[in-house]
This record gives structure tokens, C-alpha cells and sequence, in this order.
């Protein structure tokens, strides 16, 4: 393996005490440095409020190459479940698809930018109407809404649930185990609100509790079933 010029260490390494000296725990990101290989960092994002994805823990992987800050790190997505496609913008192969890292249109990356503020973007991906970020997409497109139905529950079940099953995310998401205090931490933290969430999405589909919902657009068939997501909130979550 070549080494990294003394230069582009020396900025990777001011980026990285950028962040852990203010770190960005207040708008749900946390970043850990891997000790081992300083070309690599791995972040968690949590989910904001009122949005699809809240309280959902969504995982991802930075590897730098030789060249930062003069070429965008590669970033990958790591929150994946039965074939769900989570957002227009993190696909299913883990491929992150946003302007300042080259991968999309728009403003494209420059050396100004900074480990906070990719993260930051990626932030802004989880809102409450993350279909609109598909090309030609409106909310009158007639798969719209069962998207954010689909999300919305695959958060609770996927990215929350499953998250409290430590030997889970010891065995699949082993390379983010140094967020395992911090998942729990937040699950602790959130348990209710999650539940009065579960509850709320009970009672809205309780006239059909447990149904398939199939979208055109990204091929997804997901069976839901609300009482099991609300059983399972009471004996998964502390």
C-alpha cells in the first residue's frame, strides 16, 4: 500500500479533530475515526423527527483515498434490509448518491469541504418526503405515499428493532461496533416516543393490520403487519 503525502494526512487528520472537537451529536451524526487505518471512518445518523426515518440508526462507511481533500472520500450505505430501497439516494448496493461526492448532479465536490460537512448532507437526505428526491417524481405520483408507509415502518422494524438484538448487530454491522454503546444509549433514551410512535401507526391501520404493499418504482413488495411490529416494540425495546 502507498503512502498517504505528508500534506494530505496532515488536512485528513485536521478534519478529523474538526469533528471530534465539535462534534455533531446535536443534529443526530456520530463519527468514529477507525484507529487502525486512517484512510477509513465510519458514521451513524440518526434519524430526525417527523420524517420517515426517525430514531432509525442508518450507517455508513468513509474510506479517503490518497488524494483528499482533493478527491471526495467514497461513501457507503450500510442500513439494508429485505431488499428495501430506504431512500432515492442510497442504494441498494450501498452506493451513496449525492453532488458533493461526485456521484450526483449539482454542486460537485471541492476541497472546502470537510468530514462534518458531508455529514452533514447526508443529513439532509432523511426528510419527510424523500421520493421527491427521485428525478420527475411529485407527490401525486400514484406510489407516493406507500413509499413513506414502507419507510416509515421499515424504520421501526429495520433500523430500530433489529438494532436491539446485539448479536445482530454484532454479526452484521461488526464494523460499526464502536457505535454499540451509542445505539443503546438512544434506544434507552427514545424507547418511548418510539412506542407511542408504534402504537400511533397501530391505530391509523388497525382496519388493516397487516397488508402488502407493492411499489413500481424500485420493484419493492413488503408485507407489514402493525400488532407484530407493536408486540415486538414491547419485548425488544427497554
Amino acid at each position: 500500500m502507498t503512502t498517504i503525502p505528508r500534506s494530505n494526512a496532515l488536512r485528513l487528520a485536521k478534519d478529523v479533530r474538526g469533528i471530534m472537537k465539535n462534534p455533531l451529536e446535536d443534529n443526530g451524526i456520530y463519527y468514529k475515526h477507525d484507529e487502525s487505518n486512517m484512510l477509513h471512518g465510519y458514521a451513524c445518523i440518526i434519524g430526525p423527527s417527523d420524517t420517515p426515518y426517525q430514531y432509525g440508526f442508518y450507517f455508513f462507511k468513509l474510506e479517503f483515498t490518497h488524494n483528499y481533500p482533493s478527491e471526495p472520500p467514497k461513501v457507503t450505505y450500510y442500513t439494508q434490509g429485505d431488499k428495501i430501497r430506504f431512500h432515492p439516494n442510497l442504494y441498494r448496493s450501498g452506493k451513496v448518491c449525492v453532488s458533493i461526492l461526485n456521484t450526483w448532479r449539482g454542486e460537485q465536490w471541492s476541497s472546502c469541504q470537510t468530514i462534518s460537512s458531508i455529514l452533514l448532507t447526508l443529513t439532509t437526505l432523511f426528510h419527510n418526503k424523500p421520493l421527491l428526491n427521485e428525478p420527475g417524481i411529485t407527490e401525486s405520483h400514484h406510489d407516493f405515499e406507500k413509499y413513506n408507509e414502507i419507510i416509515t415502518y421499515k424504520t421501526m422494524e429495520h433500523a430500530i428493532l433489529k438494532m436491539t438484538d446485539k448479536e445482530y448487530f454484532k454479526n452484521e454491522y461488526h464494523m460499526f461496533a464502536s457505535f454499540a454503546d451509542i445505539v443503546e444509549d438512544n434506544l434507552k433514551k427514545n424507547s418511548t416516543e418510539i412506542k407511542n410512535i408504534i402504537n400511533e401507526l397501530y391505530d391509523k391501520h388497525k382496519t388493516q393490520s397487516s397488508k402488502n404493499i407493492k411499489t413500481n418504482i424500485y420493484s419493492m413488495n413488503v408485507f407489514l403487519d402493525y400488532k407484530q411490529l407493536q408486540t415486538n416494540a414491547e419485548k425488544m425495546l427497554p
